[in-house]
């Protein structure tokens, strides 16, 4: 049964980690089914005590992609163009074979009508909470996400907007960072 890793790590992710931990436990556990070392996964290999750099990058890395996979189909489906910018961000991270199968994993998770948003959010949010760049760049990639077919579907907005309003940042402040990544279309489509 392949199965039975995705379970044990989930489970044991959500013991240590909360919502987020059970994503990325579920995420190494699905890795571990087959064959492939957790220490290969940025942080993996490292105690995750609270507020460590290691904690931080691994909620970064989980949260970034599976909720670009949300952004993405918030709209009904997911664009070939949602997915290259997922693609993109990977690079942009240099992430190798395994983290690169780990962040598709996580993107997947994302697209899920019962994906938990909320927790996931609230988590990272306590894991970022004097990194106020941090999380601004994750919105950022969030709004590149909704961006990239080239148009804002309503949905997508409103995500963005509840994103916003979990993490601290303000519709007018969501606005702003829209119209910085050229997302003056965006209010065309409200």
């Amino acid at each position: 049964m392949a199965w039975w890793g995705t379970v044990i790590g989930g489970a044991l992710g959500w013991m240590f980690g909360g919502p987020i931990g059970a994503i990325l436990g579920a995420a190494l556990g699905g890795n571990f089914d087959r064959g492939i070392s957790m220490g290969d996964m940025p942080g993996a290999d490292e105690r995750f005590g609270p507020g460590n750099q290691e904690r931080v990058q691994a909620a970064f890395f989980t949260t970034t992609f599976s909720v670009m996979g949300h952004v993405a189909k918030a709209d009904g489906h997911v664009s070939t163009h949602e997915i290259n910018i997922a693609k993109d961000i990977m690079a942009q991270m240099q992430l190798n074979a395994q983290q690169r199968k780990a962040a598709i994993k996580l993107f997947d998770q994302g697209k899920a009508a019962d994906f938990p948003l909320h927790d996931i959010l609230q988590q990272f949010r306590q894991e970022c909470h004097r990194r106020r760049n941090l999380i601004q760049m994750f919105i950022e990639i969030q709004i590149g996400t909704a961006l990239a077919d080239g148009k804002v579907d309503p949905k997508e907005k409103q995500l963005l907007y509840t994103i916003g309003q979990i993490l601290g940042f303000s519709s007018g402040e969501i606005d702003h960072l829209f119209s910085i990544a050229g997302g003056a279309s965006a209010s065309a489509s409200d």
